[in-house]
């Protein structure tokens, strides 16, 4: 998902003095609960690890958990101007937000880089992931 996000975001010039390659990765956010949870801490974690393995990139830590919202519509979204991501002097050039909502035997997970000078979505990645539990184990199905 780090790899399928990193390709769908603008490619911006190293040469330049934009913050190439600088992303905010915010802790994930359960739907449920809209609180960051332990496993969404692993989560984002292992997001932040991805992201900067990646060439060109680097990854700044930040929360937001307690930002994010579900709007009356059913829309996520963060409930602060997300323009003050950018003035924590870091100056990253987009901001990596992750939402998962866990059903039975079924995990949703929504990544979204946004463009803190416009708030446009960069990119964006969903997965599903199915699995069942037998005999005290977990598999991954169709």
């Amino acid at each position: 998902m780090a790899t399928e996000l990193s390709n769908g975001l603008p490619k911006f010039d190293p040469k330049s003095n934009d913050y190439y390659g600088v992303l905010l990765v915010a802790d994930f956010v359960n739907v449920n609960t809209l609180k960051t949870e332990q496993n969404s801490l692993v989560m984002s974690d292992m997001l932040r690890t991805y992201l900067a393995n990646l060439p060109g990139k680097r990854v700044i830590q930040v929360e937001f958990g307690k930002d994010i919202r579900l709007s009356d519509s059913g829309v996520i979204s963060l409930t602060r101007n997300i323009d003050l991501a950018n003035k924590q002097k870091v100056g990253a050039n987009q901001v990596v937000v992750g939402t998962y909502l866990d059903l039975q035997s079924k995990l949703i997970i929504n990544l979204r880089a946004i463009d803190p000078t416009n708030q446009i979505i960069s990119s964006a990645v969903v997965r599903e992931l199915k699995y069942s539990c037998s005999g005290g184990k977990l598999y991954l199905t169709n």
